[in-house]
């Protein structure tokens, strides 16, 4: 296919303009940059486009039939779609340059949700209407049973069923606002990985909370960094994303976990589990921290995130918190009410459509099996692909699970910011959006922070052909 994979289409379904005319208006800006042209004359074949565009073939059809009667393009009886006379001058008198084209992002990892997954939240959201009129003794109740299905879940993610244990937010990030405002003090000092979630890293700051960022190895968090910042910085809390560190994609081997339990332990130091994409394992889910706990009879205590949004839809936002066993019921029913007090709780809405999905065999067996095929195929074509793409001094993580991988490159020095900026430039010229390693550290970082420079890459929301092409064009920046 004679084509551009870096043009990116968007299109505007609640605008007035149809798609095909805004798929029509979108190739005109294709074939003024020569994008999606065979020898500079065809426009590639309706079939190939519906690949590029995501669109039906009836709605590439009618966007080519509206370029040709615009003037723009010349029907071929058996060949296809030829470039016009006046599409031709056009180009030579208008050609757009490279940095004018649309953008394909990367900046986004989250996954869009897929049409039968759509199909039946939309349902599951109309029969949940009737919640709205019940009366406050049943809505209670159906939070409650709530409760019990969310608990469900976390059990095949590998949790101990504990309902009463689950609080239940209108997004993880307010199910971490709670911690970081409710349950911690201003002035604890909280230990997080190197790279981290940047919204929960401003959340610590926002709350007067001391940040410190641990270096990590292959397996994880380092104990011997943790060990050494101990002696400067004594820690009240240790954050971390075991399963699928965000946003470096490393796993913790179980070993390293068991040895964070024992440290935290010795240290009396709090855990929070982040487990963003905990239902997003390519072949078996690892053991959690907050079971190992459990079974180690650690006196750790701790507190369990997860982001129901990413498994259900990113718009859903619903997240749960699961608090430490340790706690007696009469800690539990304070939390419960400050969450209710705050308004942190999601809507029953959203909760009741939550619960008729997550009772659904055909989502755990069929659904969620389904993307994590698909996400561990886009990992092992990149991953296939790494040794021809990047040079040899880039470095690609291994990962289990999740949306994205890293890549690292050159030398550890106090200039990787600078390095990350000009790779990142590179490609935003080329047309992708890439988010550089600096964008993951605590904001006050020392400048002359010696680390080695790294990206991003996502495995959504592009096409493998695409995705293929861009790892490419990463191996040539970096060479440049």
């Amino acid at each position: 296919m004679a084509t551009r994979p870096f043009f990116s289409f968007h299109f505007h379904k609640q605008a007035h303009t149809p798609i095909y005319v805004q798929l029509a208006e979108q190739l005109q800006t294709a074939i003024l940059r020569g994008a999606f042209l065979v020898d500079g004359q065809q426009l590639i074949s309706l079939r190939d486009m519906k690949t590029v565009s995501g669109c039906s073939l009836e709605t590439v059809k009618k966007a080519y039939d509206h370029l040709a009667a615009e003037g723009w393009l010349e029907a071929v009886h058996g060949k296809g779609y030829y470039l016009t006379q006046r599409a031709k001058e056009a180009r030579l008198e208008n050609r757009l340059p490279l940095t004018d084209i649309p953008i394909a992002s990367l900046a986004d990892s989250s996954p869009r949700p897929g049409e039968e997954l759509v199909k039946r939240l939309r349902g599951a959201l109309y029969d949940s209407f009737a919640v709205l009129d019940a009366p406050s003794v049943q809505k209670k109740e159906r939070r409650a049973h709530a409760a019990k299905v969310f608990a469900d879940h976390l059990s095949r993610r590998g949790l101990p069923h504990d309902p009463a244990r689950v609080l239940a937010f209108n997004r993880s990030t307010s199910g971490f606002a709670f911690l970081a405002q409710r349950v911690m003090n201003p002035l604890d000092v909280v230990y997080v990985e190197e790279y981290s979630y940047p919204v929960f890293l401003r959340l610590l700051s926002q709350c007067g909370i001391t940040v410190r960022p641990i270096r990590m190895d292959d397996e994880g968090i380092s104990i011997e960094a943790l060990e050494a910042e101990q002696e400067r910085y004594p820690a009240n809390w240790l954050l971390v994303s075991p399963h699928y560190q965000f946003p470096t994609g490393i796993s913790y081997s179980h070993r390293r976990k068991e040895e964070l339990l024992e440290w935290a332990a010795h240290k009396n130091v709090q855990l929070v589990e982040n487990d963003h994409y905990g239902d997003l394992w390519f072949t078996s889910p690892s053991s959690p921290l907050y079971q190992m706990a459990i079974d180690a009879k650690s006196a750790v205590q701790v507190y369990y995130l997860h982001s129901l949004s990413k498994t259900l839809a990113r718009d859903l936002q619903l997240g749960v918190l699961m608090l430490p066993s340790e706690l007696d019921e009469s800690e539990l029913e304070r939390f419960r009410q400050i969450v209710s007090m705050t308004g942190a709780e999601p809507s029953l809405l959203v909760v009741e459509a939550a619960v008729r999905l997550l009772d659904d065999p055909w989502f755990s067996e069929v659904y969620l099996a389904d993307r994590r095929a698909l996400f561990q195929s886009r990992f092992q074509l990149l991953w296939q692909e790494k040794n021809r793409a990047l040079p040899a001094h880039a470095q690609m993580y291994p990962i289990t699970g999740g949306l994205n991988t890293w890549i690292q490159w050159g030398n550890p020095s106090a200039s990787a910011t600078e390095s990350e900026n000009r790779v990142v430039a590179i490609l935003l010229e080329e047309g992708l959006e890439l988010t550089p390693g600096h964008s993951f550290r605590v904001a006050d970082e020392p400048v002359d922070t010696v680390r080695r420079p790294a990206v991003r890459f996502p495995l959504t929301p592009l096409e493998e052909r695409e995705l293929k092409h861009w790892l490419h064009r990463l191996g040539a920046a970096l060479l440049r």
